[in-house]
């Protein structure tokens, strides 16, 4: 038996999501006295649109921050701690239809059906096979650097919302990660209560088979239904692009086509509105648009050098630098590396932790 669920694209500026994992990583990182400002920075959220309900981003924003974040903190286990905050009520009305589940298979069976409103970087699934039960995640796609900690985070989340549907703090049979051993390996035993083995095939959560056809103790199956209807309703409305605000809708246009949406005006047409407009909505959140096209070059590049063989010189003209040695010069900004050493560098050692800002340079 297999069940899944995705929500997974090349371009995490077209997945939109609530401000939780953001105000999670903040609250985190308040903790040790790292104002929100900082942790802020580059994505085009505003401090005091944390405490907006409605406000929706993008996941590319929640790179952004998490970036930040782990620059700032240089904590190895801030993705195991911000899965861990992440709890069955972060999660609004998925958390509500979980809690009132029949049975922690059909618990699960609603994050399959509503992958948006997870908002996991990855596909997730569930196997059985004789008397365990696996449930792994796959099919990352986004930032190579923070792979490790949206790896930690999800699993980390995704375990504590079943010990929170089964009001129960339950050790899984071992967690296995496809990632080598790193330094805070202690940490995952600390997080899930059972052993960690790495380098594994997979990344996932192993427990008994039997805990899914489990009573859960809030089951209300009247609730269940109305709930999963509410949930499909909420899935549908994420995904129109007008729920998103003009930083998020205006990355979902520069992350498509770096090449067409490069200039302010042809963003602003888009949008349906005039360049003066636009601007002045940009300044409003303390965000220019050269910086949020620096972001997206930089993010881009990430990208092609890390999930392709495209030569340095062909990434350079697709992100409309006319000389490979500024694109090389960019790169070094953004990262502390040069392109070349970026791609044959391991996962984790590809960001440089001393390089804090995001670029300022654009093509030329």
């Amino acid at each position: 038996m297999k069940n899944a669920g995705s929500c997974v694209q090349k371009q995490a500026a077209l997945v939109p999501s609530t401000l939780q994992t953001i105000s999670t990583i903040a609250r985190l990182t308040g903790r040790r006295d790292i104002p929100p400002e900082a942790v802020l920075a580059g994505s085009g959220i505003a401090v005091s649109d944390l405490q907006d309900t409605t406000m929706m981003v993008t996941q590319a924003q929640e790179l952004i921050v998490a970036g930040n974040a782990l620059n700032l903190t240089g904590d190895p286990t801030l993705g195991l701690q911000i899965g861990n905050a992440l709890r069955v009520s972060s999660f609004g009305l998925l958390g509500y239809a979980m809690l009132v589940s029949p049975t922690l298979q059909d618990a699960l069976q609603c994050l399959f059906d509503f992958p948006l409103l997870f908002g996991a970087y990855f596909d997730i699934s569930l196997s059985v096979e004789g008397y365990g039960a696996t449930l792994a995640v796959s099919n990352y796609q986004y930032r190579s650097d923070l792979e490790v900690l949206n790896t930690d985070m999800c699993l980390a989340a995704l375990w504590a919302v079943v010990c929170d549907v089964m009001a129960d703090k339950i050790a899984p049979d071992c967690v296995t990660l496809r990632h080598a051993k790193p330094e805070h390996a202690a940490a995952y035993r600390q997080t899930f209560g059972g052993p960690a083995y790495f380098g594994r095939t997979q990344s996932a959560v192993h427990f008994p088979a039997e805990l899914l056809n489990m009573a859960l103790p809030l089951a209300d199956p009247f609730s269940y239904n109305v709930m999963r209807q509410q949930c499909q309703q909420l899935q549908r409305s994420w995904q129109n692009s007008n729920t998103l605000d003009v930083i998020s809708r205006a990355l979902r246009l520069m992350y498509s086509d770096p090449l067409v949406y490069n200039q302010l005006n042809n963003v602003a047409a888009e949008l349906y509105m005039s360049e003066r407009t636009l601007r002045r909505r940009l300044d409003e959140k303390g965000v220019k648009f050269q910086h949020l096209l620096d972001q997206v070059l930089r993010d881009k590049a990430v990208e092609y050098l890390s999930g392709s063989s495209l030569p340095v010189a062909e990434i350079a003209e697709r992100l409309g630098y006319s000389e490979t040695a500024s694109f090389r010069h960019a790169f070094r900004r953004w990262t502390g590396r040069c392109p070349s050493d970026y791609r044959t560098a391991p996962a984790t050692q590809r960001i440089n932790p001393a390089i804090a800002s995001w670029p300022e340079l654009s093509p030329g």
